[in-house]
């Protein structure tokens, strides 16, 4: 549980980071677009570079005069495969007077793509650190009410397996397995206990582990592991 508390704290402050660094290259562009002049220009070559993610990537040279007539070549900080525009075309180029070398194609992609995949990115942080964080507290109320509502009854330890829908770091959590025949219907369940970061196989004994189910929705229970050592929990 504490790894799991920790974890969703990092991926808060990583998602916090990357919308304050959205916010700014944003704000960054909003500026430049204020004074910004426009040009037309023609792409004039497609450059390739390797990307080890994706395979060859192409981004457009592009040639234009500014307001001075001086002749500007530049290549803009974007690549896609399939190359995004053709030898030939024309396209609208943006840039800061004075400054025509740092020059931008006038496209979204271009202009927001930065702010918009971090903006993305931290987003996601935020909302699965979040869910990490707070998860706790909500597995907390819900085995209080289990406790005081539910029933309590004795599951035949079945075992301890390794859960590989879940990684941290490279690490997957072990979780308890039990199970447990209904008296009246004869209906069998399976219950597994929350995310445990070590191998708890050598502290299963005989004795049957105490789970707390709802008696209207058996499917919604707790495994109690209050009898492993409290720092390894």
């Amino acid at each position: 549980m504490k790894i799991v508390i920790v974890a969703g704290y990092g991926l808060l402050v990583f998602g916090v980071f990357s919308l304050i660094g959205s916010g700014v290259s944003a704000l960054n562009t909003s500026r430049f677009l204020d004074t910004a002049v426009s040009a037309s220009g023609t792409v004039t070559e497609l450059v390739s570079k390797r990307d080890d993610d994706n395979g060859l990537m192409y981004s457009p040279r592009v040639h234009f005069r500014d307001g001075e007539g001086n002749s500007v070549r530049f290549v803009p900080n974007m690549s896609s495969n399939p190359p995004a525009y053709s030898v030939g075309e024309g396209v609208r180029v943006l840039y800061a007077p004075g400054h025509s070398e740092q020059a931008r194609l006038n496209g979204f992609f271009s202009l927001w793509g930065a702010s918009s995949i971090t903006g993305g990115l931290g987003v996601l942080l935020v909302l699965v650190g979040a869910g990490l964080v707070l998860w706790p507290r909500w597995k907390a109320r819900e085995v209080a009410w289990l406790k005081r509502n539910g029933q309590r009854i004795a599951a035949r330890a079945a075992g301890v397996e390794l859960d590989r829908s879940l990684s941290i770091n490279g690490r997957h959590p072990y979780r308890i397995v039990c199970q447990w025949s209904d008296p009246a219907s004869g209906e069998p369940y399976r219950f597994t206990s929350e995310a445990l970061w070590f191998d708890p196989s050598g502290m299963l004994g005989e004795a049957p582990l105490a789970v707390w189910i709802d008696p209207q929705e058996p499917r919604r229970y707790y495994v109690d592991l209050s009898f492993l050592p409290a720092a390894a929990r």
